[in-house]
């Protein structure tokens, strides 16, 4: 496992280990081809999934508990500036966490484990990130990329739902929406499910390799 601060010297060594598993891949008679998320179209799904996700989960939250349940006092945990401020603080940590998640699902398959992962931050984006530095089959891929969204989202939405906490529902609701490039990605696999992914060290999206005959 590397922990990084990206920069210069860490960006030209990612390079590097993509060209030379590249190189590697076309030994093994296999190119290399890109699926490329567009940043705004990841930005335009995450207010959309925002709407569509607040607006299925807040009314059958009121269904459960009642509308008397949603108020201002408790939708960020505890009422005025100091409620929000908390939500804000928990959200920045969950956006670590939603990094660490990544990188626990994925090491399992890979050859050298936690030794394969990458966790970092990246200045210029001001993002943390993971990066998992072997090529991984679709399933495990899949897991990997979706788990945050399932653990920091999906579930404290249920959570929140039926014990009649509305804070965490709020925070299930942003969660999901932190979580909706890894959903963009995840709808590009349907593509690709008999090969194997690589996460690409610079461009926003994954590198995939097939057999060279095919087109």
């Amino acid at each position: 496992m590397r922990i990084e601060v990206e920069n210069d010297r860490i960006r030209a060594r990612k390079k590097q280990e993509y060209e030379d598993l590249v190189a590697q891949k076309a030994k093994e008679g296999l190119e290399v081809r890109l699926e490329k998320i567009s940043v705004l179209t990841a930005n335009l799904l995450g207010l959309a999934v925002m709407i569509v996700v607040a607006a299925i989960s807040y009314p059958l939250f009121a269904v459960v508990n009642g509308s008397d349940a949603i108020n201002g006092d408790t939708i960020f945990g505890f009422s005025g500036p100091a409620g929000f401020l908390f939500f804000l603080a928990l959200y920045v940590v969950s956006i670590f966490v939603h990094e660490f998640i990544h990188g626990f699902f994925w090491h399992f398959p890979c050859e050298k484990k936690w030794g394969s992962i990458d966790f970092g931050f990246n200045p210029k984006n001001i993002t943390p990130y993971c990066h998992c530095c072997e090529s991984l089959k679709v399933s495990p891929y899949f897991w990997g990329a979706i788990a945050p969204t399932l653990i920091l989202g999906v579930l404290p939405i249920i959570i929140g739902i039926f014990s009649g906490i509305l804070f965490l529902v709020t925070f299930g609701v942003i969660g999901v929406v932190g979580g909706s490039g890894d959903l963009m990605v995840i709808w590009t696999l349907r593509k690709h499910k008999d090969c194997e992914l690589f996460d690409h060290p610079y461009e926003v999206g994954y590198a995939y390799f097939v057999k060279k005959q095919e087109q």
